[in-house]
């Protein structure tokens, strides 16, 4: 269920009718307690005739029933995923269950957020059609590094004075970044597909305009394959990435020597690093027994994407160091250690997401966009998982990070 569907509430309320019966009656204590609260207190009205014996002992009976359906209500609210906050018509937070302040935290994060202010946006509703009803549009809000998206309904009474107010909130995070992720990956998808096309349609011109009886020029030629071979590879990334979503993505199992592997990667990036102005040293160890049964060409996309990963953020003059060894007896660990901007809280347990895209900032605060899909990340992961591996990070921010991928050794034979 999800907070942008206008039919929130009552799909809350159909959930409590699975906890517990007579949820209407459960309610309407409810709307009884929150009447109590906007009434003169005790010790502002009169106090009533002494009641005849049986009176008193079928009100004692009626609050003692009363009360025990108000703590079940209690007990079914706060046994929801929902959270769940009532108020009365001043505003005062009557019920707050656990599911509402594990997503806010304390009171005084709720009243400075815009779950505060909330309440006071709909205050000039008095009158309602039925007990309990929606007011405006399901909110977004940013609170505790999440995205809470949070539905105001109105109480009211059997004759519809609204008599206070319910908040239903819900960690939408995940949602919020999906719909982010989509429009960024538009974005960067544009962008990278911009540049080769541009060079080759350049070139393309040019060797056009030259006359008939010249030879094309070698240089622009190798320009126009470098740059379709470019398209070419996105073109496999993105139908290989597509295999993995859709759980179909298999690798080949071949022997191969991982040494081998990290310098011809490192190798094919030497342009890069020398642009960004890198050191970049490989350490390797036990050379003779890293052996693996593998897929080559999907391994040197993983690890190509770790160290272009390291590169990009990290800043002039900073290092990277490649470490290949044994893990144990039968698995190899690939290290690429970085001295880059390092990667935050918020953006840590997102970073292997597909196309996802943080935020990394500098040590001086000035904002990284490189360019790219956002997707190596993923790529580097699934393909260690189709090895029967796996990838693992650990980052400071301002300290650089260290990504590592563990992989199975080849089995020995005798």
């Amino acid at each position: 269920m999800s907070t942008s569907d206008p039919q929130e509430l009552s799909g809350v309320i159909r959930r409590v009718d699975h906890l517990g019966s007579a949820t209407s009656q459960l309610f309407g204590r409810l709307y009884h307690r929150l009447r109590q609260s906007s009434t003169p207190t005790a010790s502002n009205v009169p106090p009533p005739p002494e009641p005849v014996d049986n009176a008193t002992e079928d009100v004692s009976t009626a609050i003692k029933r009363r009360d025990a359906d108000i703590e079940r209500l209690n007990a079914i609210i706060h046994a929801l995923d929902e959270g769940i906050i009532v108020q009365d018509n001043e505003g005062r937070v009557l019920i707050e269950n656990a599911a509402a302040r594990k997503l806010i935290g304390s009171r005084k994060d709720f009243w400075t957020s815009e779950l505060g202010t909330l309440f006071n946006a709909f205050r000039d509703v008095v009158r309602l059609d039925s007990e309990l009803a929606p007011l405006g549009e399901p909110a977004r809000v940013q609170i505790n590094n999440m995205i809470i998206g949070a539905q105001v309904a109105a109480v009211a009474d059997s004759k519809g004075k609204r008599i206070g107010t319910m908040m239903v909130l819900r960690d939408v995070t995940r949602d919020a970044l999906a719909d982010r992720l989509k429009d960024s990956f538009v974005t960067a998808i544009s962008h990278e597909l911009r540049t080769p096309m541009a060079v080759i349609k350049g070139m393309s011109d040019v060797i056009m305009g030259q006359p008939q009886d010249r030879p094309p020029n070698r240089k622009f030629l190798e320009t126009l394959s470098r740059n379709v071979d470019i398209l070419d590879r996105m073109i496999v990334e993105l139908l290989d990435i597509g295999e993995m979503s859709a759980t179909a993505f298999s690798v080949r199992r071949e022997p191969l020597n991982l040494e081998d592997l990290v310098w011809q990667v490192e190798r094919g990036m030497k342009p890069e690093i020398k642009k960004a102005r890198l050191d970049v040293k490989i350490m390797v160890k036990d050379s003779e027994r890293i052996k693996l049964l593998g897929d080559d060409q999907r391994l040197r996309w993983a690890l190509g994407h770790l160290l272009q990963n390291s590169i990009r953020y990290t800043e002039p003059k900073g290092h990277i160091v490649i470490i290949v060894g044994l893990s144990g007896d039968d698995k190899v660990a690939v290290q690429v250690v970085d001295t880059g901007v390092g990667i935050s809280k918020r953006d840590l347990p997102h970073i292997f997401e597909r196309f996802y895209r943080g935020e990394p900032r500098t040590r001086s605060g000035k904002l990284l966009d490189p360019r790219g899909l956002g997707q190596g990340l993923f790529v580097a992961r699934t393909v260690a998982e189709a090895h029967g591996g796996y990838l693992s990070v650990q980052s400071e921010v301002g300290q650089g990070s260290v990504f590592t991928m563990v992989l199975p050794l080849q089995p020995l034979t005798d």
